[in-house]
C-alpha cells in the first residue's frame, strides 16, 4: 500500500513538472497551464480509447458522405450524450451515423457492439417512430478476452470499467425501440433476420476473424438498398485488413474525415 501511494504521488509530481506545462505557465499564465494539465490527465485516463493507426494500407476509396447518400443533411443533427465516452465513436462520426439513419429511414437496425449504448440511443432517436433496433454485446459473465484479445480485438465494455451494456438507454423513453441481446455476435443465430435488416452498424470485436464473421453475417441479414457501416477502418489493424479483403468483392467506401467504412447494397 505504501509503495502504491508513493507511486501515485510520484506520478502526480511528474505531471506537475511536465516541461510543456512549465513552458505554458511561463509564457501564457496559470490558466492555460492548468487547462493543459487537465487535458493531459483526461487523455491519460482514456488512453485505452485513443486511436492507434493501422500499418495496413488503406485500400478502400475515400469519399465524401454526400457522394454515398445524395441529399444527406449533416448540418442539423441532435445528439444525446454528445461528448466522447470510453469505447464510443467520435462526435463527428456520431453526427454522420445519425444523419445516415435519418436519410435512410430504416425500420430494422442491427448494431454489433453496444457498450454504453451511446450510438444505440442516438440511432434510435433519428430512426422512424415504428423502427426497431437490435443491439448485441457480450453477456457480463462471458469469459474475458484476456490481454491478447484486448490488444487484437479491442477492449470489451468490462475492460473499460462499464458494468453492463446499454446503461445510457436503460431507463430512457427511447428504450421502447431497442432490444438488447446479450450474445457473441459471431456465434449468434442470425437466420430469423436474413434479408430483413435495413441498416447494420458493426463495432464489435476488432480482430480480423471477428470482423470477417460479423461482416459475413451483416451481408446475410441485409437486402438490396440496405447499408452496412463499420467503425475503426484505418485505425485498428484487424478491421482495416478484414475490410480491405472484403472490398475485393464489394464496393465499400471510406467516409472522408472518419474511420467509418460504408457499403450501400
Amino acid at each position: 500500500m505504501k509503495m502504491a501511494r508513493l507511486l501515485q504521488r510520484l506520478g502526480r509530481l511528474m505531471l506537475v513538472l511536465n516541461p510543456a506545462a512549465c513552458f505554458i505557465l511561463l509564457t501564457e499564465g496559470k490558466g492555460k497551464a492548468r487547462a493543459y494539465l487537465s487535458h493531459m490527465w483526461w487523455m491519460f485516463t482514456l488512453r485505452e480509447s485513443l486511436p492507434v493507426f493501422t500499418t495496413s494500407p488503406l485500400l478502400i476509396p475515400r469519399v465524401r458522405v454526400e457522394e454515398v447518400f445524395e441529399g444527406i443533411d449533416i448540418s442539423h443533427v441532435e445528439l444525446l450524450y454528445p461528448m466522447p465516452r470510453p469505447g464510443g465513436v467520435k462526435v463527428e462520426e456520431l453526427i454522420i451515423i445519425c444523419a445516415i439513419v435519418r436519410a435512410l429511414n430504416p425500420k430494422l437496425i442491427v448494431e454489433i457492439g453496444t457498450c454504453e449504448g451511446r450510438t444505440t440511443i442516438n440511432m434510435a432517436l433519428h430512426s422512424p417512430e415504428d423502427a426497431q433496433l437490435i443491439t448485441l454485446d457480450l453477456p457480463p459473465d462471458s469469459p474475458p478476452q484476456g490481454q491478447k484479445g484486448a490488444i487484437e480485438g479491442g477492449l470489451d465494455y468490462r475492460q473499460m470499467g462499464i458494468p453492463k451494456p446499454g446503461l445510457l438507454f436503460e431507463n430512457h423513453p427511447l428504450k421502447r425501440k431497442i432490444k438488447l441481446v446479450l450474445a457473441d455476435s459471431t456465434k449468434f443465430d442470425w437466420t430469423p433476420y436474413e434479408g430483413l435488416v435495413d441498416l447494420v452498424f458493426v463495432d464489435g470485436a476488432h480482430d480480423y476473424e471477428s470482423v470477417a464473421k460479423d461482416s459475413e453475417n451483416a451481408l446475410s441479414i441485409t437486402k438490396e438498398g440496405s447499408v452496412i457501416l463499420w467503425h475503426d477502418y484505418g485505425v485498428v489493424e484487424g478491421v482495416t485488413a478484414a475490410l480491405n479483403k472484403l472490398s475485393e468483392r464489394y464496393p465499400i467506401k471510406h467516409i472522408d474525415g472518419t474511420s467509418i467504412a460504408c457499403l450501400r447494397r
